[in-house]
């Protein structure tokens, strides 16, 4: 497994499978988020970090990250008003990131401000806007947030939102791929939170999919959290992740 993986990553098609995993640095001090890294190595290069390692840590992270070769999503789920979002954007993408994400039922006016925030910007993020929470279901969506469609209804009309206000693409569970790619295009970047290797525990996920099972219906990254950073062993995990997306295609 580990030699097919190590193939992956040095052939030019192989390069692309380890590129479309998104390591996620969900740990509270910076120390274990260092050492996942280290661990990893060369096999992974995409990492996303969120509120809980910035709120311990700071942005001081993102800077060792870069340092390291590395491509940053910072997954901050912005908010508010269209002033605020697009000043946070902007205060982002100084920070050299790969990549911000936004809500995308924060309405069109505020995913126009933050696509208007960085049109310009000699580094340019890439701007993915969150659709439905993988840890919500339809009974969530319809009867606390009393929206009156099934939770990738819901999904699929806030990517065609995103996608008609300029952002480059979403953040949605792998139930709802094809349809967001039938929807906005295949050049639409649609990228799936929460997968799960057969048989392993879901816990707090709801729709969630296998590595395998997103990468047929068309996703473009995968973000893996718990399966890579709670195992064991951290590097064997990662590479039977990509060797299941490489199967997959």
């Amino acid at each position: 497994m580990i030699a097919m993986a190590e193939m992956f990553r040095i052939g030019g098609a192989g390069m692309e499978v380890v590129e479309r995993l998104i390591v996620a640095l969900d740990f509270d001090t910076k120390d274990e988020a260092l050492r996942l890294v280290d661990a990893l190595g060369d096999y992974a290069h995409r990492y996303k970090v969120g509120y809980r390692l910035l709120t311990a840590v700071g942005l001081e992270v993102l800077d060792e990250l870069r340092q390291q070769g590395k491509w940053v999503f910072c997954d901050m789920k912005l908010h508010d008003v269209p002033t605020t979002v697009a000043g946070a954007v902007r205060n982002l993408a100084s920070q050299g990131i790969g990549a911000v994400t936004l809500h995308a039922c924060g309405g069109s006016g505020m995913l126009r401000a933050a696509v208007q925030a960085v049109h310009d910007l000699a580094h340019r993020p890439q701007l993915w806007a969150v659709t439905v929470l993988t840890s919500l279901d339809d009974m969530a969506v319809q009867d606390e947030l009393l929206v009156n469609l099934p939770a990738s209804d819901y999904a699929v009309h806030l990517a065609r939102l995103a996608r008609f206000c300029g952002c480059d693409g979403v953040i949605a569970s792998g139930s709802e791929i094809e349809r967001i790619k039938e929807s906005c295009g295949d050049d639409f970047i649609v990228v799936v939170p929460g997968v799960r290797p057969a048989g392993m525990e879901r816990h707090d996920q709801r729709r969630v999919v296998t590595p395998a099972e997103a990468i047929r219906g068309g996703a473009d990254f995968l973000v893996v959290g718990r399966p890579v950073t709670e195992a064991g062993n951290p590097v064997e995990a990662f590479l039977r992740l990509a060797d299941e997306v490489a199967l997959a295609k």
